[in-house]
């Protein structure tokens, strides 16, 4: 199956599954975190193959950061039930070896660009975690940007050639796939591999961990208990 056709069946059945498995989240809004986006470094890893999607009407709830004020937390992103996920088609597993959260945005990026584009679009938040497993590796990062279309221009400009998430501990090295899904005012970017280095575009296993990288629960409830 083409790529681009594997990515709309598998993303549409992991979305209608999340939104009727996810809890909304309760609280009432709070005032968002302020910081300013730093100089990110100037070099760094890109993976091999890297595509991307603007929000849906799935995401219009939390089209804007005013409407869903409250900061994420690590806790909220990888919570006890997310940090063991199963491997390509259920065999094996991986587990959340590391996670980060920071308010400087450029400090989970790399590139002269794409920390422009994270100043513009009012980035607040980058929060990182990065799981392994026998034979395979993820990274999940997501930006909480100003509103939807920052988000869709962040994660275009990802796949640019002018920078890119900068992993954990040195994720990325040899043959890596990476897919940026802007979802509402948030980017979620998946980004697996093979622990070996190897394999290619159509590879299947790698695909399938690409659509679990990119289903951010945290996200979909936002968006589902804002409605």
């Amino acid at each position: 199956m083409p790529p681009v056709m594997f990515f709309a069946a598998a993303a549409a059945l992991l979305v209608i599954g999340l939104l009727i498995a996810v809890i909304p989240l309760g609280g009432g809004a709070a005032k968002p975190t302020r910081t300013s986006v730093g100089r990110p470094a100037d070099n760094g890893i890109t993976p091999t193959s890297y595509s991307d999607s603007p929000s849906t009407e799935i995401f219009r709830p939390i089209d804007r950061r005013s409407a869903d004020a409250r900061p994420l937390t690590v806790n909220e992103v990888f919570p006890s039930g997310a940090r063991v996920v199963p491997g390509p088609g259920g065999k094996g597993k991986l587990t959340l070896r590391g996670e980060r959260l920071v308010g400087d945005c450029a400090q989970a990026a790399w590139g002269a660009p794409i920390g422009d584009v994270l100043r513009r679009g009012g980035c607040t938040q980058a929060v990182r975690g990065v799981y392994s497993g026998d034979r395979y590796g993820m990274t999940v990062a997501i930006f909480n940007m100003a509103a939807v279309q920052d988000a869709d221009l962040l994660a275009h400009a990802l796949g640019e050639g002018g920078g890119f998430v900068k992993p954990l501990d040195g994720f990325g090295r040899g043959f890596s796939m990476a897919r940026g899904l802007a979802m509402g005012h948030y980017v979620v970017v998946g980004w697996v591999q093979r622990l070996d280095g190897k394999g290619d575009p159509q590879d299947e296993a790698l695909l399938s961990l690409l659509v679990e990288a990119g289903g951010s629960k945290a996200v979909l409830s936002r968006a589902a208990g804002s409605r």
